[in-house]
């Protein structure tokens, strides 16, 4: 299978170890260039939306043995009360939307697909902070600091988004985020991109992780 990159990947995350036989999302995601399903208007995520919003970062290898860096978007699954699955639906398509992510499919359903690919909705602050950027907000979304991950984004100058469309606890075991995730790509419920990673923030604010 062929990652966002363009390389066969092997089932390994270096930042979170989890054995040689899980499912990864560079393995998991193909970007293909279908247009979105469905005619609703696709909202901009608010202020509100983009601090909650989960983040989980990943280093993956090409079978090439290249190191690049992934990162994972979900809604976070409430754990006393119901959600709406058609509103968490509704709203991580307009995340997917603003970061100029597409349907992800497994590779064997569409081979071949050329990936998205999205101009510097990721950039680097000076101190070292990677943010992810939004269109149509001035909000941006500060990712918790992981010095491998931000040096690898960094070096590389690009970084596989994924958008999961449906919620996921923030206190998931590695066990479920892999599930979900494989779940997510069999389903054809995951948006990906490709971005290019700025080293240089702009004018935007950067919303704190709650």
């Amino acid at each position: 299978m062929q990652n966002a990159l363009g390389a066969q990947l092997p089932h390994r995350n270096e930042a979170a170890p989890r054995g040689d036989a899980r499912p990864d999302i560079g393995t998991v995601v193909a970007m293909t260039s279908t247009a979105s399903p469905g005619t609703l208007t696709i909202p901009t995520p608010t202020p509100g939306l983009i601090a909650r919003l989960n983040a989980r970062t990943a280093l993956d290898q090409t079978e090439a043995g290249r190191t690049f860096a992934s990162l994972l978007l979900t809604y976070p699954a409430p754990q006393f009360e119901d959600v709406d699955p058609a509103g968490v639906e509704l709203m991580m398509r307009g995340v997917a939307s603003t970061l100029g992510a597409i349907p992800a499919v497994l590779p064997s359903v569409v081979p071949g697909r050329a990936p998205s690919f999205s101009v510097d909705r990721v950039s680097i602050t000076p101190s070292g902070i990677p943010l992810v950027h939004f269109d149509g907000t001035p909000w941006s979304m500060r990712i918790a600091e992981s010095p491998g991950w931000s040096r690898v984004m960094s070096g590389l100058g690009r970084v596989l988004l994924v958008v999961g469309l449906d919620e996921l606890s923030p206190v998931a075991s590695a066990a479920e985020v892999d599930e979900y995730i494989e779940c997510a790509g069999e389903a054809d419920r995951l948006y990906a991109t490709v971005s290019s990673v700025a080293d240089a923030a702009g004018r935007r604010t950067a919303l704190r992780r709650p």
